[in-house]
């Protein structure tokens, strides 16, 4: 890898060109050239959000192929009294022109509805409208009719007679053109106009999912630009150079656009959640460029370009590379068992970090390069963080072992409070108050006892079964149970359709509005007295029937919560009759559940995932282990907040652990990785914490507000969920970075860190453990282990290496070069021996005694020294490795001794 970042840094020219070149291509795929639009689509719908084999989904499809559209949109309008003859004249045109519209397959309301009443010739079953206009008297009539007939009573008007509603029912007719045509501001303009009325509202599912994917629309239209502006505020304060800002700031834009690109190559919409995919690419993208650039211009010695390259690549390619892969680890956790749109959500962001991790490692730094801008003024803060630092690292110090505690008992307490969080999300009320959207739809629920419909399926399986008395007053004491529900506004079934045909059969004796006695009597009415209306609510075999049911509440844990009592009262019903209850409130809020539900499996997927990769990276599994604690914490403190405050888990705040886990553990990342280095150049941990966080506190720093700025964008938009997201997601930022500022030194500096990063590139010579007789017995790997738990130094030619006399405890291993061994005797220098690749010198100190004899360099040399703590280290972290070590410094000193032995002897 690091010849590949060598021969990469060797040609920026052709690097920048290439990522350039691509994002052309990207640019072609995501917009239309002919329009300018984008290509990309949003997908509103929360039941679209089931897999398309879902029983839940199935059931809802099945319902409406049998019965109609159930999602109809609902329009009222208030009249003063509709009551009159001028306003059912209104409202029969304003009925006709609806059905005029392109896509509306029928329109319901009072005017067009039958209205069967008994004359000198029998039933009269024509509309309210025709019965208006044969005898404007009549209309006098009308509020007492309606108030009989369970149909249309607060349905087709309200209770107090003031407001007429309107059903529209469509075909052919898809929520994009729907919205794209603004079929919601035709119908409420055409109401305006035929009326002359000045209220009218208009909701139903279409009419909401169209609101919401506008509102999703300008979300994303304020978002991305005010990410930029972040982007330019930030990298320019904190780097105080123009070009640098504006490369930055191009590198964030090309992750987006790259992410988009793909989505919109794979024709996938952008939903509810997919929605957040666009701005957390280019939040993390921008805290990436500020690590890299904080690399690219740290102080150091003149550097020529290439050179700053090279060392970019070489610094920041472990600790961004691992960085970006434990982050898409923690949005991978999201895919197993998870719905279709967690599944893309998890897929794009892993997809968006990767290509953010590429641009800002290769891309930034050659075209930084390639220009050639130099570093502006003095970096913002730069002396402060550095005071800040040294104080924050004597703290951490000092009360490490209470700052440990602290986190280890809050575990618990979090844990506590999070078994209290409830799962739920609310559709329309996640409006704000004064949105046109959410107004029509309160009004509508307010006026008529429920906006929100939902289906009951009955089914038995038999033909004529539904005929049968005893069933059917079976299915009616179920209508009465329904109906006593707090949730519920009202019901209609095929019950209410039979008891009226009976009682209008029987010159509308209200003794007959009952269920006829007989089988053969209840198909007959049902056969020859029904209207095509009857159609909606039982099949024409009689054997499935529907009970359309209008519900007051709109929060899924409300409406959850009724659905539960309906499944146990329908598992009441006798055989043959089987009942399930669905449509789209029940969709989405099973929808819901299922999202918020994996959130547990989807966690520890993240932590086991991220652990390994951190145990394989550091090479330890304690190390890992303890490296998890410092980004377990603030996820245990989001959800013990949620439990805490009542905040309910929903689609978008249940992503908010597993993104923030693979986000969080990018500082601890940084900061063990300079650790680590600082720990073999001072062979001192404690210093080491105090350099490292000196190094990393700034970026660290600049990254985090980047990462809680970038989340509070989502603030600004209209949807409900998206501000709590937000607002949770930066609250929870800021709590990783307390964590990675004060717990992770805390920690760091009871570890010594070695990764595989540094193992792999690790230089011991060819073949250590066959040429070097301390490594007999160990593999390669477990050699260069244990050759960065110790120090590796190099002298040059004529250094003196041991003094005679010294007190000291070091060992020395020659890994290259020659050194002489010699003693002053007499004025004279006596040489005792040479010492070249393999040999072990100072061991007596190592044993308490003083140095025997001077140790000089004549050529250049690389030693590897360790000494008892070392060792002690090695031994808890490495038993196996100590163990040979041990051994094969019992086996160096018995040989040692027993050549000093023969030649006295």
């Amino acid at each position: 890898m690091q010849r590949l970042l060598s021969s990469l840094a060797a040609h920026p020219l052709a690097l920048v060109c290439a990522v350039l070149a691509l994002s052309v291509l990207a640019a072609a795929t995501l917009f239309d050239a002919r329009t300018g639009q984008i290509r990309l689509r949003v997908d509103p719908s929360l039941e679209r959000l089931l897999p398309p084999q879902d029983e839940d989904r199935a059931l809802f499809d099945r319902v409406r192929a049998l019965f109609g559209e159930t999602d109809p949109v609902l329009l009222a309008v208030e009249l003063g009294n509709v009551y009159t003859a001028g306003n059912i004249e209104r409202i029969d045109r304003l009925t006709r022109r609806l059905a005029e519209l392109e896509g509306v397959r029928q329109v319901v309301s009072i005017a067009n509805v039958q209205n069967p009443v008994a004359d000198e010739f029998g039933i009269n079953l024509s509309t309210f409208a025709a019965q208006a206009r044969a005898d404007p008297a009549a209309v006098a009539g009308f509020a007492q009719q309606v108030a009989d007939n369970p149909i249309y009573r607060d349905a087709l008007v309200s209770e107090d007679g003031r407001v007429a509603a309107f059903a529209l029912s469509f075909a052919d007719l898809d929520e994009t053109r729907f919205r794209a045509e603004d079929y919601t501001g035709r119908i409420r303009a055409m109401a305006h106009e035929i009326t002359g009325a000045e209220q009218v509202w208009v909701t139903g599912s279409p009419v909401i999912k169209a609101a919401t994917t506008d509102a999703i629309l300008r979300t994303l239209k304020f978002t991305i630009p005010a990410i930029f502006a972040l982007v330019v505020i930030l990298l320019l304060a904190a780097f105080r150079s123009l070009p640098t800002v504006v490369f930055a700031a191009l590198t964030v834009a090309l992750a987006v656009l790259w992410t988009l690109a793909i989505a919109s190559a794979l024709e996938l919409s952008l939903n509810l959640v997919t929605t957040l995919v666009p701005v957390l690419v280019a939040t993390l993208c921008l805290a990436y460029t500020v690590h890299v650039l904080a690399e690219y211009f740290h102080p150091r010695r003149p550097e020529q370009q290439r050179d700053r390259l090279e060392r970019v690549y070489r610094r920041m390619g472990a600790s961004l590379t691992l960085s970006g892969a434990t982050t898409v680890a923690g949005f991978l956790a999201l895919i197993p068992g998870s719905l279709p749109a967690v599944a893309q959500f998890a897929a794009l962001s892993s997809l968006g970090v990767g290509l953010s991790v590429l641009l800002s490692l290769l891309f930034l730094p050659a075209l930084l390069t390639l220009i050639g801008p130099q570093g502006g003024r003095r970096p913002l803060g730069a002396a402060m963080f550095a005071r800040k630092a040294r104080k924050l690292a004597v703290f951490d110090l000092k009360w490490r072992n209470w700052i440990i505690a602290i986190a280890v008992l809050s575990l618990p307490v979090d844990l506590y409070y999070a078994s209290k969080i409830r799962v739920g999300t609310e559709y329309i009320n996640g409006f704000d108050a004064d949105q046109t959207v959410r107004v029509d739809y309160e009004a509508i629920n307010s006026a008529f006892g429920g906006a929100n419909l939902v289906s009951i399926l009955i089914e038995t399986y038999v033909n004529d079964a539904l005929t049968d008395p005893a069933l059917i007053r079976e299915v009616e004491s179920l209508q009465d149970w329904l109906e006593e529900q707090p949730e519920v506004g009202a019901t209609v079934s095929y019950v209410d359709h039979l008891k009226l045909i009976n009682r209008n059969l029987n010159d509308g004796d209200p003794a007959f509005h009952r269920i006829p006695d007989d089988a053969t009597a209840v198909k007959q009415l049902l056969v020859f007295g029904g209207s095509d209306e009857i159609r909606r609510v039982i099949d024409s075999r009689f054997r499935t029937a529907l009970i359309a049911v209008r519900i007051r509440v709109d929060a899924s844990i409300e409406i959850a919560e009724f659905v539960r009592r309906t499944e146990s009262r329908l598992q009441k019903m006798s055989p043959p009759l089987n009942g399930q209850v669905t449509g789209s409130p029940v969709l989405a809020t099973r929808t819901v559940n299922e999202i918020a539900s994996g959130q547990l499996t989807s966690l520890l997927v993240a932590f086991a995932v991220i652990w390994a990769m951190l145990a394989l990276m550091f090479t330890s599994v304690r190390s890992a282990l303890l490296s998890m604690l410092p980004n377990a914490l603030p996820v245990a403190l989001y959800f013990g907040t949620l439990g805490a405050l009542d905040i309910t888990l929903s689609p978008t705040t249940s992503l908010i652990a597993c993104v923030v886990l693979g986000i969080a553990v990018d500082d601890t990342i940084h900061f063990l990785t300079r650790f680590n280095h600082d720990a073999r150049a001072k062979a001192s941990e404690k210093a080491a914490v105090k350099s490292a966080l000196a190094s990393v506190l700034r970026p660290v720093t600049f990254t985090t507000v980047a990462l809680a700025l970038g989340f509070l964008v989502f603030t600004g938009s209209e949807l409900r969920n998206q501000v709590q997201f937000g607002a949770l997601a930066a609250f929870t930022i800021v709590l990783a970075w307390v964590s990675d500022v004060t717990l992770t030194p805390a920690l760091g500096s009871r570890l010594r860190i070695v990764t595989l990063w540094d193992i792999l590139r690790l230089d011991l010579g060819q073949s250590p453990q066959h040429t070097i007789p301390l490594f007999s017995g160990l593999s390669l790997r477990q050699a260069r282990v244990f050759a960065l738990m110790s120090r590796l130094e190099t002298h040059p030619t004529g250094a003196r290496v041991i003094n005679q006399g010294d007190s000291a405890r070091d060992i020395y291993v020659v890994v290259d070069g020659t050194l002489q061994v010699w003693v002053e005797r007499n004025g004279d220098r006596k040489a005792l021996a040479a010492m070249a690749r393999g040999a072990v010198m100072g061991e007596a100190g190592y044993f308490g005694q003083r140095r025997t004899a001077n140790v000089d360099a004549l050529t250049p040399v690389r030693l590897l020294r360790f000494d008892s703590q070392d060792l002690e280290r090695l031994r808890q972290r490495y038993p196996r490795i100590a163990a040979v070590i041990y051994r094969n410094l019992n086996r160096i000193q018995a040989e040692r001794l027993a050549r000093a032995t023969a030649m006295i002897q």
